[in-house]
């Protein structure tokens, strides 16, 4: 024998006897004693104790834990945890360490627990061969006597698979046992055969768990007979034959008689026994002729050694469902959209009529009164191209085209009654006042609003929905949504502008050509948020050379607010101002946004209370207590108007609809004025 290996020999007997090292003042205690109990609760006679103890380790688990185990067989491992202690870099598999530690039962669990700051350490002395693991049953595994100790359970099979805790449950047949992550992870599925797992067993949460240690302590199963898949179509239709191909392989050096069962949604439709002989592959045919759509699982076991599934998709045939939709959008135009159209379109064209003898300017409404127009021909076109179509071919062999026809027209005739909805209550008040006044040239009274959606923003139109209704319904706006690059000409149509909070940038062109429009007697409403989402820099680049600045914060309030600082209310108006004409003095604002500052021209619409202050995205103070922070402004710039508000979320449905229903005296005030209908 080598002198090396004697000494460790030496150091291995030495370990096993009672005998206590320099430090007297702290025990020498096995790890089986330490283990050991009949204590029905599991707790280690030494709990509370500081001892010394020396085992090989099992496992590593990171730099914070390892296993010790000292011999084979049950009480004889134990978890080690570094509370404030530093893992030797030299320690590992196979090292053979001592111990001093605080015994310590951690939600039963028992750990030695090392925290230098009580003398505790592990010193490694060398190494050792680990021990063999034990091997168990699956149901004698999750005992007191193994915890800590390396355990072996053979030809498993998955019973559950791993939830979100990496727990998954493997059986020998003799009962379930918990496997876990807590080291290495493994992820088998359900149904899965291993032919054996180690590792060593751990407590937490009330479960013992087996923990493996890498991929070598874990070993599938390969069965020798198998099924290599299910060869089936992804689709099918309906009264149509599918043909399934179980294709079966026996890599045993044997040959086979084994069963095959198939089923589709779990219902058995083929039961026989499959010859396979040493090294042979066969194949399985079963012609199946489904009667409904749906998804349909199919199911293949191959006696008990394997099992497969495939899914197949049961769908109408394309040109089944074309049929259909044509004989749908057929119906609805015919019975319901066109004799809409007509009649709508008659009082349309009468009341356009009426206007131009009275020398009404409808320049306002020509792009609505142009859409409309074009429509109609183009409405008549689909419909005559689709009755010629439908005339030449009872059932086409290509139904697309025969039900794209009546679909454009369906939807053509849907958007122009739409349209022809829209401007008709303008073109009936207008024609009124032409009546009223007919020796005048009446003008078209009417207020476009554009509210941006280009931008990426959150609070888009969808969001938006009771201010747009407001404007449309209360103050007989036409609004309109953009979801494209803002122009010059774009923005030629228009009064007012909404911008809400941008994701993507607004860029130098766009600004631009926003800034012209304002000057040039454009009313723009634009709204910022809190600093995480604030794009204050694209803000800034509209409203700041006019000054008004957007700032990177968030309006805070601990005192008065909507249940959280972050969500103050607001209601210091300066009531000088036209747009502030319909609210007073007890009027209080929801509010959730950032603060503005302004200089020149610009002027203050609404503070936050004396309570108010304003945080920056590192907590730190931008605006005190006190200072009353500025969150709306306006502004004039040549014949146009600027309101620059620190929320987008202040005129969404935001909160069941208070945000906007607080805010909608502000924003129904500075609309007017921004239109300068006030």
């Amino acid at each position: 024998m080598k002198k090396r290996a004697l000494v460790l020999v030496g150091i291995l007997f030495l370990s096993l006897l009672l005998v206590a090292p320099a430090n007297a003042a702290t025990p020498y205690v096995p790890i089986h004693d330490i283990q050991y109990t009949t204590d029905p609760s599991g707790d280690s006679p030494y709990a509370g104790q500081t001892v010394i103890t020396r085992g090989v380790v099992t496992a590593v688990d990171g730099t914070k834990s390892f296993f010790i185990q000292n011999g084979t067989g049950p009480w004889n491992g134990v978890y080690v945890y570094l509370a404030d202690y530093s893992m030797p870099n030299d320690l590992t598999i196979g090292s053979y360490v001592e111990v001093k530690g605080y015994v310590k039962e951690y939600y039963g669990l028992t750990e030695l627990s090392v925290d230098k700051d009580y003398g505790n350490y592990v010193s490694v002395l060398g190494t050792a061969t680990v021990p063999d693991p034990v091997v168990l049953p699956t149901s004698e595994v999750s005992r007191e006597q193994w915890e800590g100790v390396l355990v072996k359970v053979e030809n498993v099979v998955v019973t559950k698979e791993a939830n979100k805790y990496g727990e998954w449950y493997v059986d020998d047949g003799s009962g379930s046992l918990m496997v876990d992550d807590l080291i290495y992870g493994y992820y088998p599925s359900k149904g899965q055969k291993l032919d054996y797992i180690i590792g060593v067993l751990y407590y937490s949460f009330g479960n013992f768990k087996l923990e493996p240690r890498n991929a070598g302590d874990i070993k599938e199963y390969i069965p020798s007979i198998k099924i290599n898949e299910i060869d089936t179509p992804t689709y099918a239709h309906p009264n149509e034959d599918v043909t399934i191909v179980v294709k079966t392989e026996n890599n045993g050096g044997f040959g086979e008689n084994v069963t095959l069962l198939l089923s589709i949604n779990k219902k058995l439709v083929l039961n026989t026994t499959v010859e396979l002989a040493a090294g042979e592959a066969k194949n399985i045919t079963y012609i199946w002729k489904p009667t409904k759509t749906g998804v349909y699982e199919i199911k293949a076991e191959l006696g008990d050694y394997d099992t497969k599934y495939s899914t197949i998709k049961v769908v109408e045939r394309p040109m089944d469902i074309m049929n259909r939709l044509t004989a749908f959008y057929d119906i609805r135009y015919v019975t319901y959209l066109k004799p809409q159209l007509d009649e709508k379109y008659s009082s349309y064209l009468e009341i356009i009529s009426e206007l131009k003898e009275y020398g009404v300017d409808l320049g306002p409404l020509e792009d609505k009164i142009g859409a409309i127009d074009t429509n109609i021909p183009l409405i008549e076109g689909y419909y005559s191209e689709y009755l010629e179509l439908k005339g030449r071919y009872i059932r086409p062999l290509y139904p697309y085209p025969l039900m794209s026809y009546i679909r454009n027209a369906f939807l053509l005739t849907r958007e122009t009654i739409n349209r022809i909805n829209e401007i008709m209550p303008i073109l009936n008040e207008t024609l009124i006042r032409a009546k009223e006044s007919p020796e005048n040239q009446t003008q078209i009274s009417l207020v476009r609003v554009l509210v941006d959606s280009s931008h990426g923003q959150y609070y888009n139109d969808q969001r938006l929905q009771t201010l747009i209704t407001k404007m449309e319904d209360e103050l007989g706006w036409m609004v309109d949504v953009n979801n494209e690059k803002l122009t010059p000409e774009t923005l030629s149509y228009y009064n007012v502008l909404i911008i809400t909070n941008p994701k993507s940038d607004i860029t130098d062109e766009e600004a631009q050509a926003i800034k012209e429009w304002v000057e040039n007697g454009g009313g723009l409403l634009i709204t910022g948020d809190w600093y995480a989402f604030v794009y204050y820099r694209s803000l800034n680049k509209v409203t700041e050379e006019f000054g008004i600045r957007f700032n990177d914060d968030e309006l805070m309030d601990d005192e008065r607010n909507t249940g959280r600082p972050y969500f103050p209310l607001v209601g210091e108006f300066n009531l000088n101002h036209p747009a502030m004409k319909f609210l007073n003095e007890s009027s209080q604002l929801y509010y959730n946004g950032d603060t503005l500052d302004v200089s020149g021209n610009a002027v203050w619409l609404i503070r936050g209370y004396e309570t108010s202050y304003a945080e920056g995205e590192n907590n730190e103070i931008s605006k005190e207590k006190g200072s009353k922070p500025i969150v709306a402004a306006a502004v004039e710039v040549g014949n146009g108007r600027i309101v620059a508000y620190g929320s987008s979320k202040a005129i969404s449905d935001d909160y069941y609809g208070r945000y906007i229903d607080s805010n909608w005296p502000f924003l129904k005030g500075v609309l007017l004025w921004l239109a300068g209908e006030i």
